[in-house]
Protein backbone atom coordinates (compact mmCIF):
# COMPACT_ATOMS: atom_id res chain seq x y z
CA UNK A 1 0.00 0.00 0.00
CA UNK A 2 1.93 3.26 -1.59
CA UNK A 3 1.11 6.52 0.89
CA UNK A 4 0.74 10.09 -0.85
CA UNK A 5 3.84 11.39 0.98
CA UNK A 6 4.78 14.96 0.80
CA UNK A 7 7.59 15.28 -1.71
CA UNK A 8 7.74 19.07 -0.92
CA UNK A 9 7.42 21.85 1.82
CA UNK A 10 7.57 24.86 1.42
CA UNK A 11 6.57 27.82 4.03
CA UNK A 12 4.14 25.14 5.46
CA UNK A 13 2.62 24.66 1.82
CA UNK A 14 2.85 20.90 1.24
CA UNK A 15 2.81 19.01 -1.90
CA UNK A 16 2.10 15.65 -2.18
CA UNK A 17 3.33 12.36 -4.47
CA UNK A 18 -0.52 13.21 -6.12
CA UNK A 19 -0.12 17.31 -6.42
CA UNK A 20 2.95 16.31 -8.01
CA UNK A 21 1.53 14.07 -10.42
CA UNK A 22 -0.54 16.80 -11.79
CA UNK A 23 2.26 18.91 -13.04
CA UNK A 24 2.50 15.82 -16.07
CA UNK A 25 1.74 16.65 -19.26
CA UNK A 26 -1.94 16.94 -19.68
CA UNK A 27 -2.46 16.69 -15.82
CA UNK A 28 -4.94 18.60 -13.97
CA UNK A 29 -3.61 21.20 -11.45
CA UNK A 30 -4.60 20.28 -8.01
CA UNK A 31 -5.64 22.84 -4.69
CA UNK A 32 -2.64 22.44 -3.42
CA UNK A 33 -0.23 23.44 -6.67
CA UNK A 34 -2.14 26.44 -6.46
CA UNK A 35 -1.81 27.22 -2.94
CA UNK A 36 1.96 26.13 -2.64
CA UNK A 37 2.55 29.17 -5.73
CA UNK A 38 0.69 31.43 -4.09
CA UNK A 39 2.46 31.15 -0.64
CA UNK A 40 5.39 31.56 -3.15
CA UNK A 41 4.57 34.50 -4.65
CA UNK A 42 3.53 36.28 -1.25
CA UNK A 43 6.67 35.28 0.41
CA UNK A 44 8.81 35.13 -1.86
CA UNK A 45 7.85 37.43 -5.06
CA UNK A 46 5.74 40.13 -3.36
CA UNK A 47 6.76 39.87 0.46
CA UNK A 48 7.14 43.32 0.82
CA UNK A 49 4.24 44.30 -0.61
CA UNK A 50 1.02 43.60 1.72
CA UNK A 51 -1.65 45.23 -0.30
CA UNK A 52 -1.40 42.13 -2.31
CA UNK A 53 -3.48 38.78 -0.96
CA UNK A 54 -3.44 36.00 -2.73
CA UNK A 55 -6.83 33.72 -1.59
CA UNK A 56 -5.86 30.07 -0.37
CA UNK A 57 -8.54 28.00 -3.09
CA UNK A 58 -10.10 26.30 0.61
CA UNK A 59 -11.31 29.54 1.73
CA UNK A 60 -12.50 30.27 -1.79
CA UNK A 61 -14.47 27.04 -1.79
CA UNK A 62 -15.98 27.81 0.99
CA UNK A 63 -17.31 31.53 0.40
CA UNK A 64 -18.09 30.97 -3.58
CA UNK A 65 -19.97 27.57 -2.80
CA UNK A 66 -21.60 28.93 1.08
CA UNK A 67 -25.29 28.49 0.88
CA UNK A 68 -25.93 30.72 4.17
CA UNK A 69 -25.74 34.34 4.84
CA UNK A 70 -24.52 33.24 8.16
CA UNK A 71 -21.40 30.88 6.81
CA UNK A 72 -19.76 33.94 4.65
CA UNK A 73 -20.50 36.18 7.89
CA UNK A 74 -18.64 33.92 10.14
CA UNK A 75 -15.80 33.63 7.45
CA UNK A 76 -15.51 37.29 7.32
CA UNK A 77 -14.81 37.54 11.40
CA UNK A 78 -12.15 34.72 11.14
CA UNK A 79 -10.29 36.59 8.18
CA UNK A 80 -10.69 40.30 9.66
CA UNK A 81 -6.81 40.86 10.12
CA UNK A 82 -5.99 39.21 6.90
CA UNK A 83 -8.65 41.19 4.79
CA UNK A 84 -7.78 44.67 6.57
CA UNK A 85 -7.99 47.62 4.12
CA UNK A 86 -3.88 47.38 3.47
CA UNK A 87 -5.39 44.51 0.91
CA UNK A 88 -6.30 46.38 -2.03
CA UNK A 89 -5.82 43.78 -4.77
CA UNK A 90 -7.24 40.46 -3.48
CA UNK A 91 -6.80 37.50 -6.41
CA UNK A 92 -9.23 34.79 -6.32
CA UNK A 93 -9.20 31.38 -7.37
CA UNK A 94 -12.40 29.72 -8.75
CA UNK A 95 -13.53 26.28 -9.95
CA UNK A 96 -16.68 25.51 -10.72
CA UNK A 97 -17.23 22.19 -13.17
CA UNK A 98 -13.98 21.20 -12.98
CA UNK A 99 -12.61 24.44 -14.36
CA UNK A 100 -10.32 26.71 -12.88
CA UNK A 101 -10.62 30.81 -13.43
CA UNK A 102 -9.09 33.58 -11.84
CA UNK A 103 -11.45 36.33 -9.52
CA UNK A 104 -10.10 39.48 -8.84
CA UNK A 105 -11.29 42.11 -6.55
CA UNK A 106 -9.58 45.56 -6.56
CA UNK A 107 -11.03 47.75 -3.43
CA UNK A 108 -9.62 51.10 -5.73
CA UNK A 109 -11.92 50.60 -8.25
CA UNK A 110 -14.69 48.49 -5.80
CA UNK A 111 -14.81 46.32 -8.85
CA UNK A 112 -14.80 42.44 -9.42
CA UNK A 113 -12.67 41.88 -12.68
CA UNK A 114 -13.28 37.46 -13.92
CA UNK A 115 -10.51 35.94 -15.46
CA UNK A 116 -11.47 32.70 -17.90
CA UNK A 117 -8.92 30.82 -20.16
CA UNK A 118 -12.33 28.91 -21.67
CA UNK A 119 -14.12 32.71 -22.93
CA UNK A 120 -16.88 32.64 -20.32
CA UNK A 121 -17.49 29.08 -18.85
CA UNK A 122 -17.16 29.76 -15.67
CA UNK A 123 -19.02 33.68 -16.12
CA UNK A 124 -22.42 33.29 -14.12
CA UNK A 125 -20.82 30.91 -11.70
CA UNK A 126 -17.90 33.82 -10.63
CA UNK A 127 -20.84 36.60 -10.72
CA UNK A 128 -22.88 34.78 -7.95
CA UNK A 129 -19.47 34.32 -6.45
CA UNK A 130 -18.61 37.49 -6.23
CA UNK A 131 -21.81 38.59 -4.18
CA UNK A 132 -20.73 35.66 -1.68
CA UNK A 133 -17.17 36.97 -1.33
CA UNK A 134 -18.86 41.02 -0.86
CA UNK A 135 -20.56 39.73 2.26
CA UNK A 136 -16.81 38.76 3.15
CA UNK A 137 -14.58 41.77 2.27
CA UNK A 138 -17.03 44.54 2.40
CA UNK A 139 -19.51 43.30 5.58
CA UNK A 140 -19.57 47.33 6.26
CA UNK A 141 -20.70 48.26 2.46
CA UNK A 142 -24.12 47.57 0.72
CA UNK A 143 -23.79 49.24 -3.00
CA UNK A 144 -21.72 50.77 -5.54
CA UNK A 145 -19.81 47.33 -6.43
CA UNK A 146 -19.34 46.13 -10.05
CA UNK A 147 -18.44 42.79 -12.10
CA UNK A 148 -16.57 42.98 -15.53
CA UNK A 149 -15.49 40.04 -17.22
CA UNK A 150 -12.41 40.57 -19.39
CA UNK A 151 -10.61 40.13 -21.66
CA UNK A 152 -7.41 37.24 -21.29
CA UNK A 153 -5.50 34.34 -23.22
CA UNK A 154 -7.65 31.81 -24.04
CA UNK A 155 -6.11 27.69 -23.69
CA UNK A 156 -6.30 25.49 -26.50
CA UNK A 157 -6.87 22.34 -24.83
CA UNK A 158 -9.14 21.01 -21.68
CA UNK A 159 -6.31 20.45 -18.81
CA UNK A 160 -4.36 24.13 -18.88
CA UNK A 161 -7.05 26.28 -16.93
CA UNK A 162 -5.20 26.02 -13.55
CA UNK A 163 -1.79 26.81 -14.90
CA UNK A 164 -3.43 30.14 -16.94
CA UNK A 165 -4.71 31.14 -13.36
CA UNK A 166 -1.13 30.78 -11.81
CA UNK A 167 0.54 33.13 -14.64
CA UNK A 168 -2.22 35.57 -14.90
CA UNK A 169 -2.40 36.03 -11.45
CA UNK A 170 1.11 37.04 -10.93
CA UNK A 171 0.89 39.16 -14.60
CA UNK A 172 -1.67 41.34 -12.69
CA UNK A 173 0.13 41.12 -9.26
CA UNK A 174 2.94 42.36 -10.97
CA UNK A 175 1.34 44.96 -13.12
CA UNK A 176 -0.61 46.27 -9.99
CA UNK A 177 2.40 46.50 -7.68
CA UNK A 178 4.38 48.17 -10.51
CA UNK A 179 2.37 51.03 -10.90
CA UNK A 180 1.89 51.54 -7.08
CA UNK A 181 5.45 51.84 -7.00
CA UNK A 182 5.72 54.51 -10.32
CA UNK A 183 2.95 56.62 -8.05
CA UNK A 184 4.60 56.33 -4.76
CA UNK A 185 7.86 57.58 -7.13
CA UNK A 186 5.80 60.71 -8.88
CA UNK A 187 4.60 61.64 -5.81
CA UNK A 188 8.37 61.44 -3.96
CA UNK A 189 9.43 63.63 -6.69
CA UNK A 190 6.52 65.89 -6.28
CA UNK A 191 7.40 66.61 -2.61
CA UNK A 192 11.14 67.06 -3.38
CA UNK A 193 10.51 69.87 -5.87
CA UNK A 194 8.46 71.47 -4.09
CA UNK A 195 10.66 71.60 -1.32
CA UNK A 196 13.35 72.73 -3.66
CA UNK A 197 11.47 75.07 -4.85
CA UNK A 198 10.50 76.42 -1.40
CA UNK A 199 14.30 76.53 -0.12
CA UNK A 200 14.70 78.44 -3.33
CA UNK A 201 11.94 81.27 -2.87
CA UNK A 202 12.89 81.76 0.29
CA UNK A 203 16.68 81.28 1.32
CA UNK A 204 16.86 83.09 4.62
CA UNK A 205 13.82 81.51 5.57
CA UNK A 206 15.68 79.69 8.44
CA UNK A 207 18.02 82.62 9.36
CA UNK A 208 14.95 84.65 9.85
CA UNK A 209 12.42 82.26 11.47
CA UNK A 210 15.53 81.81 14.26
CA UNK A 211 15.60 85.34 14.66
CA UNK A 212 11.97 85.39 15.19
CA UNK A 213 11.88 82.70 17.88
CA UNK A 214 14.25 84.45 19.81
CA UNK A 215 12.55 87.78 20.08
CA UNK A 216 9.43 85.35 21.13
CA UNK A 217 8.32 84.50 24.96
CA UNK A 218 9.43 80.82 25.93
CA UNK A 219 5.19 79.97 24.80
CA UNK A 220 4.97 81.37 21.91
CA UNK A 221 8.73 79.87 20.44
CA UNK A 222 7.44 76.34 21.39
CA UNK A 223 4.67 77.21 19.32
CA UNK A 224 6.24 78.10 17.02
CA UNK A 225 8.84 75.73 16.79
CA UNK A 226 6.29 72.98 16.32
CA UNK A 227 4.97 74.67 13.07
CA UNK A 228 7.91 74.48 12.05
CA UNK A 229 8.52 71.23 12.45
CA UNK A 230 4.99 70.34 10.99
CA UNK A 231 5.89 72.38 7.45
CA UNK A 232 9.34 69.96 7.30
CA UNK A 233 7.26 67.11 7.99
CA UNK A 234 4.68 68.01 5.32
CA UNK A 235 7.63 68.79 2.71
CA UNK A 236 9.92 65.48 3.56
CA UNK A 237 9.11 63.04 0.78
CA UNK A 238 8.19 59.59 2.52
CA UNK A 239 10.95 57.12 2.68
CA UNK A 240 9.93 54.23 -0.80
CA UNK A 241 10.40 50.37 0.11
CA UNK A 242 13.18 48.82 -2.05
CA UNK A 243 11.58 46.49 -4.28
CA UNK A 244 12.12 43.01 -3.70
CA UNK A 245 11.69 42.20 -7.19
CA UNK A 246 13.55 44.54 -10.07
CA UNK A 247 11.51 43.33 -12.61
CA UNK A 248 9.23 44.65 -14.82
CA UNK A 249 6.09 43.29 -15.82
CA UNK A 250 5.36 41.43 -19.00
CA UNK A 251 8.89 40.13 -18.23
CA UNK A 252 9.92 36.10 -18.32
CA UNK A 253 9.77 33.90 -16.13
CA UNK A 254 11.97 33.96 -12.81
CA UNK A 255 15.30 32.26 -14.33
CA UNK A 256 16.47 28.91 -12.29
CA UNK A 257 20.19 30.26 -13.06
CA UNK A 258 20.25 31.13 -9.47
CA UNK A 259 22.82 29.32 -6.97
CA UNK A 260 20.44 27.63 -4.70
CA UNK A 261 17.12 28.03 -5.88
CA UNK A 262 14.77 28.09 -3.62
CA UNK A 263 11.74 25.33 -3.97
CA UNK A 264 9.24 27.38 -4.67
CA UNK A 265 11.47 29.16 -7.42
CA UNK A 266 12.38 25.84 -9.05
CA UNK A 267 8.86 25.07 -9.23
CA UNK A 268 7.55 28.35 -10.88
CA UNK A 269 10.06 28.47 -13.70
CA UNK A 270 10.52 24.29 -14.08
CA UNK A 271 7.45 22.85 -14.09
CA UNK A 272 4.84 25.41 -13.89
CA UNK A 273 6.27 28.26 -16.66
CA UNK A 274 6.99 26.54 -19.31
CA UNK A 275 3.38 25.22 -19.87
CA UNK A 276 2.40 28.38 -20.17
CA UNK A 277 4.22 29.18 -23.78
CA UNK A 278 1.68 32.01 -24.82
CA UNK A 279 1.75 35.72 -24.71
CA UNK A 280 -0.44 38.09 -22.86
CA UNK A 281 -1.41 38.98 -26.02
CA UNK A 282 -4.69 40.79 -26.17
CA UNK A 283 -4.15 40.66 -22.56
CA UNK A 284 -6.86 43.02 -20.60
CA UNK A 285 -5.56 44.74 -17.55
CA UNK A 286 -7.88 47.78 -15.34
CA UNK A 287 -4.98 49.08 -13.62
CA UNK A 288 -2.89 51.29 -16.22
CA UNK A 289 -5.42 53.93 -15.24
CA UNK A 290 -5.59 53.77 -11.16
CA UNK A 291 -3.62 56.90 -10.64
CA UNK A 292 -4.02 59.23 -14.18
CA UNK A 293 -6.13 61.45 -14.75
CA UNK A 294 -7.23 59.85 -17.87
CA UNK A 295 -10.86 58.24 -17.94
CA UNK A 296 -10.68 54.44 -18.40
CA UNK A 297 -13.69 51.94 -18.77
CA UNK A 298 -12.56 50.13 -16.26
CA UNK A 299 -13.07 52.18 -13.88
CA UNK A 300 -16.51 53.06 -14.72
CA UNK A 301 -18.76 49.13 -15.66
CA UNK A 302 -21.96 49.05 -15.08
CA UNK A 303 -23.18 48.57 -11.86
CA UNK A 304 -24.26 44.64 -11.30
CA UNK A 305 -23.41 43.92 -7.76
CA UNK A 306 -24.91 44.99 -4.19
CA UNK A 307 -23.26 44.43 -1.12
CA UNK A 308 -24.23 42.05 1.96
CA UNK A 309 -26.22 39.65 -0.45
CA UNK A 310 -29.40 38.80 0.93
CA UNK A 311 -30.15 35.38 2.02
CA UNK A 312 -31.82 34.11 -0.78
CA UNK A 313 -29.34 35.59 -3.38
CA UNK A 314 -26.63 33.24 -2.01
CA UNK A 315 -28.98 30.19 -1.81
CA UNK A 316 -29.29 30.14 -5.68
CA UNK A 317 -28.32 26.73 -7.56
CA UNK A 318 -24.80 26.72 -8.60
Amino acid sequence: MTTDKVVLDFENAEVRNSDYESLKPEGWLTGEIINFYWTYLELREFRTEPSVLFLGTYTAYRISNAESASVTDNISMQLSDELGEQRQLILIPLNHRSHWSLLVYCRLTRTFYHYDSISKYNRDFAERAASRFLRVLEPLLKSGFYFKSMQTPQQNNDYDCGIYVLAIAEELARRFINIKRRDRNKRSKRLEQGERRYKAERPNAGRADKCMAQTMTSSMAAAHSQQLQSRRNHSTPPVSRVPVSTRSVGTSPVSTSLSNPSPGRALASDLLMPRFGQTFTGFQSPFSSLYSNQPSEFLRPEPLLKGAAKTADLVKNV
